[in-house]
């Protein structure tokens, strides 16, 4: 639980505060590692050497001439320590006259067989040797030595206490000058709104994590401005689709509040009722086509879920022929399909008719009677493009450039609402594929989209 605290206190913490917390900390684990370890060298540094001395001592106490116990005495007086000597079978005899600690039987076992051996009381280190006729002890004084290490650890500590305070003065430096660039960043983060979302974060020359966020965070934003590019171009549509729809809708209304108030204040003369009447009836339908026509449209758009099955296209469109001759007697319909004898589509059977009804009835509004309207349908590799053809006038440059365009009308047919084509192509899409339209070499306009192809070529089991 306190680790936990810890840690959500420390993610309180500004990031430039937590990175100098952690130099600092590092800092000082690293010095106090190094001068620690300076200080156990220098320690067993200097009893190496006192070691060294006291044997050199005791090497020259074992060679010099004169009385051994004087000879003792003698070194350990001018070394300001004491001496001892052991006889076999007595007691240890000290130079001082004083009482020490009794030498450990293991070390003059040691002693005794040639061997290095000393051992500690706790303020001094005796070495013992071997002589003729006992053992011979010379101490030394540790407390020199622990003031020794005592003033290199205060000397340890003013060098340290100087090198962390460079250390972080440099390291605070760097930390700042890394974490500008971010700060940067930020500052022109906020500035951002939905209407500045075009601007850009200023990307470092630095590659490092600084470089890779703001790239990142530019991302974003070309991703963000555009969605909002998106939204506003389908909220201008939606606005535009709308006032379209109310203008469009507003001329049979319109039509049929008037037909209806004549009819109210019509005289009892029975043609001119039935006149108003068959007038009314034809502005209710052109309003119900209307209607029909944007609810499809709306239902493309959001994404209508379609019900593609497999098709024999030949068959399937020697039956639309069929349906569409008795109510075009005045033109000819034919029916032309390229490719394998038997060519499959994956479609929508009601979309896909209802798209061909639509090219069909602009082809017969606009082609002269007695002309021929061809609906041809062409295998490509993963496609099937179906194509309607007439002998019209064909469309204008303007056509040509806004055909698909929802609600527009051209000139010379003020008639339709101009939603057939929308909805040609709205259907392709759906069916991911796509629409096109042109004018033929030899007079007429033809008009196509594409479905999927459905790779088979023989019949579907019954």
């Amino acid at each position: 639980m306190t680790a936990h605290r810890i840690r959500r206190a420390l993610l309180r913490l500004p990031l430039e505060l937590r990175l100098f917390l952690a130099l600092l900390v590092t800092i000082l684990i690293v010095t106090f590692s190094m001068y620690g370890l300076v200080l156990l060298q220098a320690r067993d540094y200097a009893e190496n050497q006192l070691r060294q001395t006291l044997r050199q001592e005791l090497t020259h106490l074992n060679t010099s001439g004169g009385p051994l116990r004087n000879r003792l005495q003698a070194a350990a007086q001018l070394s300001d320590s004491w001496g001892v000597w052991i006889a076999p079978g007595q007691a240890p005899h000290f130079t001082d006259g004083l009482q020490h600690p009794a030498p450990p039987v293991a070390a003059l076992e040691r002693a005794r067989q040639g061997l290095p051996a000393e051992y500690r009381t706790p303020h001094t280190l005796v070495q013992l040797r071997a002589v003729p006729g006992g053992v011979v002890g010379l101490s030394a004084n540790l407390d020199s030595i622990s003031d020794f290490v005592l003033r290199l650890c205060r000397i340890n500590l003013m060098i340290a206490a100087v090198l962390v305070t460079l250390a972080c003065g440099i390291g605070v430096t760097l930390i700042r000058l890394g974490l500008r660039p971010l700060r940067r960043i930020t500052a022109q983060a906020r500035e951002l709104s939905a209407s500045r979302l075009h601007q850009r974060l200023a990307v470092p020359d630095s590659h490092d994590d600084v470089r890779a966020l703001a790239q990142s965070l530019n991302s974003m934003l070309d991703r963000l401005d555009q969605s909002f590019n998106d939204l506003r171009a389908e909220e201008a549509r939606t606005r535009a689709f709308a006032a379209d729809a109310s203008h469009e809708l507003r001329t049979p209304l319109t039509a049929l509040g008037g037909y209806l108030e004549v009819l109210a204040r019509a005289p009892e003369n029975q043609q001119m009722r039935l006149e108003l009447l068959v007038s009314a009836r034809r502005e209710a339908d052109r309003a119900g086509r209307l209607v029909e026509d944007l609810l499809t449209l709306t239902r493309l758009d959001s994404g209508e879920t379609l019900r593609p099955e497999p098709l024999e296209v030949r068959a399937w469109l020697d039956q639309l022929a069929t349906r569409v001759r008795p109510i075009m007697p005045e033109h000819q319909v034919v029916i032309e399909v390229q490719g394998l004898t038997q060519l499959w589509v994956q479609a929508d059977p009601l979309r896909l008719e209802q798209a061909l009804w639509n090219l069909l009835r602009n082809a017969a509004r606009h082609a002269p009677h007695g002309s021929t309207i061809a609906v041809q349908a062409l295998q490509h590799l993963e496609t099937v493009t179906f194509e309607v053809r007439d002998e019209g006038p064909g469309f204008t440059p303007e056509g040509l450039q806004r055909g698909f365009e929802r609600f527009y009308r051209a000139q010379r047919d003020p008639t339709g609402a101009g939603l057939g084509l929308a909805i040609v192509q709205s259907i392709a899409q759906a069916h991911g594929g796509s629409a096109g339209l042109g004018n033929r070499p030899t007079g007429g306009a033809w008009v196509q989209f594409t479905a999927p192809a459905w790779p088979r070529r023989s019949p579907l089991p019954s």
